[in-house]
């Protein structure tokens, strides 16, 4: 439906400090669609009825994380680092 959206909430977290949240987005659920959060290359890969499927990449298009979000459910998402640095929560939603 051209309603849905994928509503991508960004914080910075370090250790010893309180994570903030940085920013929301919404996205149209159109397959190729892409937006760049800060250091992540999010785009969308696959759109289905119930579900959609996010990859992570690297500048130069290589696979970092992919992940399949369902209609009604959340996904957290937090790149490997050992001090700090951002996460996201991925949400299928309707507007």
């Amino acid at each position: 439906c051209s309603s849905d959206l994928i509503k991508i909430v960004e914080y910075f977290w370090a250790v010893g400090h309180r994570t903030k949240r940085k920013g929301t987005y919404k996205l149209p659920l159109i397959e190729g669609k892409t937006l760049k959060p800060h250091f992540a290359n999010l785009r969308i890969d696959k759109v289905e009825e119930d579900k959609v499927i996010v990859s992570f990449n690297r500048d130069d298009g290589t696979l970092i994380k992919e992940l399949t979000v369902e209609k009604g459910k959340q996904n957290y998402y937090r790149p490997m680092s050992m001090d700090g640095g951002y996460e996201y929560i991925l949400k299928f939603t309707r507007f």
